[in-house]
């Protein structure tokens, strides 16, 4: 048996990291007198060991212990809480992870053809550049910019493929 996590780091890293986010959510809940139930601490791990956001049904047919209406109840309580967000896509569908501040910068890409919302890990050179944008913007407009989230548009390799 492997001695690693879904993610890739070893299993006792892993369990540390998922241990001190369920401390940071508990804390969060507890600040606004919400409790951190049962289904809340599953939608949790499962938001965070996905590799992109995931839909209200995904997060079920991951967790089918947590029922569907339970599921959009809790993950708007996360919201409420700064635990999760809500990331935009090119098709109707809600997707969330978690916020920013528990699981890493990153930006993402949106398919047209698909809907498939992927997270991209940044580089220093993309960062680099979006640095210089943002600070082209914040002179230009005369305001202050403090954060970025940046969504790529296209096709996916798997309908990039097809065409």
């Amino acid at each position: 048996m492997s001695n690693e996590h879904a993610s890739g780091r070893p299993a006792s890293v892993a369990s540390r990291q998922l241990a001190a986010l369920h401390r940071e959510v508990g804390a969060r809940l507890g600040r606004c007198d919400q409790r951190y139930t049962p289904a809340r601490r599953i939608l949790v791990e499962a938001l965070s060991t996905a590799a992109r956001p995931l839909t209200v049904p995904e997060l079920v047919a991951l967790r089918p212990d947590v029922p569907q209406s339970s599921a959009y109840r809790n993950v708007t309580a996360l919201m409420e809480v700064g635990v999760v967000r809500r990331v935009a896509g090119t098709d109707d569908h809600g997707r969330f992870e978690l916020t920013e501040d528990l699981s890493g910068h990153h930006h993402h890409f949106a398919c047209v053809v698909c809907g498939k919302v992927e997270d991209l890990e940044p580089s220093a050179r993309l960062e680099q550049a979006l640095a210089e944008a943002a600070r082209v913007a914040s002179e230009e407009q005369d305001v202050e910019i403090t954060e970025h989230r940046f969504d790529f548009v296209g096709r996916c390799s798997s309908c990039k493929a097809r065409q």
